[in-house]
Order: structure tokens, then sequence, then C-alpha cells
């Protein structure tokens, strides 16, 4: 896991602005070595053409935001996973983790 650059920790921030809703566990990211970024969210329930269209959302403002000079692709996954946060692939890092209670 490298350090990822505080620009796009602030970017990414910024385009999830109205786009956490409570399906979303955590969001995790990566940037590769060819500056393409891979956003993934973690639901507590499959997903729909919702959390897809989300996706897209986040991923325009990126490019809005930062331009192809910065990130060259953005690829968006979507994953189904009941594992505690603690088990997920946190990918370069936890760009958000909702807090979960076990009660």
């Amino acid at each position: 896991m490298k350090a990822l650059p505080d620009w796009l920790v602030l970017c990414i921030w910024h385009a999830l602005i109205g786009e956490i809703y409570p399906a979303i566990r955590a969001i995790a990211i990566s940037l590769s070595d060819d500056r393409e970024l891979l956003i993934r969210y973690y639901l507590d329930r499959p997903s729909t053409d919702f959390d897809w269209e989300s996706l897209e959302v986040v991923a325009t403002n990126i490019s809005a935001s930062i331009g192809q000079d910065k990130i060259s692709h953005v690829d968006l996954d979507c994953k189904f996973l009941l594992d505690s946060i603690g088990r997920l692939e946190c990918l370069d890092g936890f760009i958000y983790c909702r807090r979960e209670y076990d009660l």
C-alpha cells in the first residue's frame, strides 16, 4: 500500500459530497503508476444500477476537477461483502468508512 497524494484525497472527498448513502459500507481507492484510479464501493447489499450511477457521478466529478494530466483513466467497482471493515481489501486506502456497531 502506497501513500495517496493529498490532492487526490481532497478531490475525491469533494467528489463524494452528496453521493454517500446508507448502503455504502466503505470506499477504497488505488492509484497506479500509470495514473489509473480505481474507486471501489463496498456495499451491504448486492449492487444496483443506482450504485453504478453514483460511481459514474463521482468519476465525472473527479475528471472534471483534476483533468487527464493527473488521472489517465478511472475504473469503477462495487462489491457486496459482509465481512468486518477490517477484513475488506483497502487497496491504497479507504477514503470513507461508515461506523458499524456490533450490538
